[in-house]
């Protein structure tokens, strides 16, 4: 997860009022806030010092300088992008069907790649152990995210790892109090505030059960409980106020999190998937 621009985006929305000055003044203005020391960063945000350090620390990075060396190299490997600040997508009645697709499109595309800055090889390599070692896997989500889980669910037996996943919310809770340490819990929100995935985090964290949570950068009481975090970032749709593309996006990381797996099991998940196959009608038939 290298992306300044990203992660300051993404920090955004659970940011003080102090952090949002800086945030702003160095999406607004990256190619010279990259060429600040500190304390000027700190007087064109009408900030202090120290508040600037705090947010670089807040946001991943081990100091300014820290901050400012991954800055200088995005700016330098990815100039347009730092332009193209993800703005809202809205549904205007005079835009043509055609506008609207693009517009769409271009919004799914741009949280995908997103994601994938936000994505830290390290971590997911870690979430692969716990998927390994886990006598079984729970997966938990709401809503769209609801959908994600089922799809992460289908993955996974295929390669006949003991997994399973629930609609009902009452029944995901009891799951959760009924799971214990050897077990993994896999919990897909994308504000990392939604209610029953909160209360499931919270009765997951008391069994010391570890949990894999994909979610959004923004601070969130899932993003605090979570072993390990997978960040997803999404395009908003300003007339819903939904996120359109946070379902893309997760299901992205899940397929990152899916193919990880299979190459680190890869000859026993190879013959399983191999074992599961299902074959299609007519399917024999064009194969011959």
């Amino acid at each position: 997860m290298n992306s300044v621009i990203v992660r300051f985006k993404e920090h955004m929305a659970s940011a003080s009022n102090t952090e949002r000055g800086i945030i702003r003044y160095v999406l607004e203005n990256p190619e010279e806030a990259v060429q600040m020391s500190i304390h000027e960063l700190a007087r064109r945000s009408f900030v202090s010092a120290s508040a600037v350090t705090r947010l670089c620390k807040k946001t991943g990075f081990q100091n300014y300088k820290d901050y400012q060396r991954r800055l200088s190299c995005e700016l330098a490997l990815k100039k347009e992008a730092i332009s193209q600040q993800a703005g809202e997508f809205e549904i205007r009645p005079e835009d043509s069907l055609e506008v609207l697709v693009k517009n769409s499109f271009q919004q799914t595309i741009s949280s995908l790649d997103d994601t994938r800055s936000l994505l830290d090889i390290r971590t997911l390599q870690h979430c692969v152990d716990l998927l390994v070692k886990a006598e079984s896997v729970t997966f938990f989500g709401v809503g769209a995210s609801l959908l994600v889980a089922k799809d992460a669910y289908l993955k996974f037996i295929r390669l006949k790892k003991r997994c399973q996943v629930y609609e009902d919310q009452d029944a995901q809770l009891v799951l959760a109090k009924n799971m214990k340490r050897g077990e993994l819990a896999v919990l897909i929100s994308y504000s990392g505030r939604t209610e029953t995935v909160v209360e499931i985090a919270g009765i997951l964290r008391e069994n010391a059960v570890p949990m894999i949570a994909i979610t959004g950068f923004a601070e969130s009481p899932l993003r605090r409980w979570s072993t390990y975090n997978l960040y997803v970032s999404a395009a908003e749709l300003a007339v819903t106020g939904g996120k359109l593309a946070s379902r893309i996006s997760q299901l992205a990381v899940i397929d990152a999190l899916y193919i990880a797996y299979f190459q680190r099991t890869y000859d026993k998940s190879a013959d399983a998937l191999q074992n599961t196959h299902l074959t299609k009608k007519g399917e024999e038939e064009w194969s011959d």
